[in-house]
């Protein structure tokens, strides 16, 4: 069978890598993966016991360039000083000699797992939580990164491997920056890929740690999204629009801390960000406990303030008012005088004054009138009219109700009458009985008793009896019960009716005695 001499075979390709690492150190045995600046392959380390590592090899354009050679030895030393358990632990890194050909390599922990760009591929999202615990442990590596003066620059979802255990481990940092040296005509590529790329590193301006907050804010973002912040058919209008655009709100499915932190990663300014890994760990931890996310430490909060000019709405608001609650029109412009936000409207000085104004002096804030006096007012009267109507109340009481009477005692009058028998000589008499009456002390009603006007003088009338001869004895009955009433001298007289008169009553005007 003959031997397969394409160089783009696998066969091939990894003859070529095990001549480039040589047989003394490391036995390459599979291709991992690719990238746009590099391959990964699985080898054994045989000075370590046959321990696995990842060996990436940078493409050969990379390695012919001076600088980037330079670069990339200075960030590979740092980077070596690195220890976190979510940084991949870099063991060695080596570069051709002076004049030799071949390419630069790194050689790295092998770690078993996949990477997050796989699990997107394969999820297209993730739980909130398990979104949280990405963020929180990528930011822990990044914060050991930035203590060590490194910039990552190139945060991804391919350059974060998630082990079967969970753990993230951040990869392949200290190489962007050493890439920045090769013009971008010559690599065909950009430093930072283009969807997670900050605005200052999109407009070549100098970086900080939050420009990797910001690309793990894009993460964060396609994690409970399901999509990148920002598309585009080409990697310069990607780019455009980190630099000029407000990312796409969140769905509202999403919790509001989560909206909340994720908007303070993505914010353009990278003043107004969470300045390096250390501050965004703190803030996912407040997030995971239920907490909003706290600002960055460097932001101070923004109070708004009003403008001289008031919108004519505010005049038509006011005007809504009582007309007893609004002040003068030549106190208006300094009604808002000292207070924050504000700033009174003075009229413009014509003339020489106006080039060097005189303090004027201020103005004592009108005192809020106090409504004391209404209530006293209104206390006042409501007892006055309390005392009117007890006294109202009373008056009539005494007129419908009586005194409490004493303990008395009343004689009642009792009169009998005796009938005549038949004689001259008798006479009806009134015969008066007095029998003392004793009462109990009690409380009596006593009615006003009604005046009843005198009667007028009636004349006699004819063929009726009475008013005759009192003093006739033999006069004799009448022809009507009204004579009866006029026999006898000292009986008494009787009415027109007959009736006769009680003792010591005097008879009605008009009538004869």
């Amino acid at each position: 069978m003959a031997a397969n001499n394409d160089p783009g075979s696998p066969d091939v390709e990894l003859d070529n890598v095990q001549a480039t690492l040589g047989t003394s150190r490391y036995r390459v045995r599979s291709l991992l993966g690719r990238g746009g600046m590099s391959s990964v392959w699985l080898a054994d380390d045989l000075a370590a016991g046959d321990r696995p590592v990842a060996v990436k090899i940078l493409n050969r354009e990379l390695g012919d360039d001076a600088e980037f050679r330079q670069r990339f030895r200075n960030e590979a030393s740092a980077a070596r000083s690195v220890d976190s358990p979510n940084v991949v632990a870099i063991h060695s890194h080596e570069e051709p000699g002076p004049g030799a050909a071949g390419p630069c390599y790194i050689v790295m922990e092998y770690i078993r797992g996949e990477s997050l760009a796989d699990v997107l591929r394969r999820r297209r999202t993730l739980p909130e939580h398990l979104a949280l615990d990405v963020v929180e442990q990528t930011a822990h590596g990044l914060s050991a990164i930035h203590a060590a003066d490194l910039i990552h620059r190139d945060i991804k979802p391919g350059n974060l491997l998630v082990t079967p255990e969970g753990t993230v481990k951040i990869t392949d940092f200290g190489i962007a920056k050493a890439a920045e040296a090769v013009p971008l005509t010559r690599t065909g590529m950009v430093v930072g890929t283009a969807q997670y790329v900050s605005p200052e590193q999109a407009q070549g301006k100098q970086v900080t740690p939050s420009t990797d907050v910001y690309s793990l804010g894009c993460v964060a973002y396609e994690m409970v999204a399901g999509r990148r912040p920002f598309a585009g058919d080409t990697t310069v209008a990607v780019a455009v629009a980190h630099i000029n655009e407000p990312p796409p709100a969140l769905p509202q499915t999403v919790h509001p801390h989560i909206r909340e932190l994720i908007g303070i990663m993505l914010r353009k300014d990278p003043a107004r960000r969470y300045a390096d890994g250390r501050e965004l760990a703190k803030a996912v931890l407040q997030v995971r406990q239920g907490h909003r996310p706290p600002q960055p430490a460097g932001v101070q909060p923004q109070v708004h303030r009003q403008s001289d000019a008031a919108h004519p709405a505010t005049s038509e608001l006011g005007a809504l008012t009582e007309p007893g609650l609004r002040r003068p029109t030549e106190m208006r412009t300094g009604q808002f005088a000292g207070a924050p936000g504000h700033t009174a409207a003075r009229p413009a000085q014509r003339g020489p004054a106006a080039a060097a104004p005189a303090a004027a002096p201020r103005r004592k804030p009108a005192r809020k009138k106090s409504n004391a006096g209404l209530w006293l007012t209104l206390i006042l009267l409501l007892a006055v009219l309390a005392g009117a109507i007890w006294i109202l109340l009373g008056a009539m009481s005494e007129r419908g109700t009586g005194t409490p009477g004493s303990s008395s005692e009343t004689t009642t009058t009792e009169q009998s009458w005796t009938e005549p028998t038949g004689t001259t000589d008798d006479e009806p008499t009134w015969t008066p009985s007095e029998e003392p009456e004793t009462t109990t002390p009690e409380e009596t009603l006593t009615p006003e008793e009604p005046t009843i006007p005198s009667l007028p003088g009636l004349p006699e009338i004819p063929d009726l009896g009475g008013g005759g001869d009192g003093g006739n004895p033999n006069s004799g009955p009448g022809n009507n019960s009204g004579n009866s009433g006029n026999q006898g001298n000292g009986g008494g007289g009787g009415d027109v009716n007959g009736a006769p008169f009680l003792p010591g009553l005097p008879p009605p005007p008009g009538l004869p005695g």
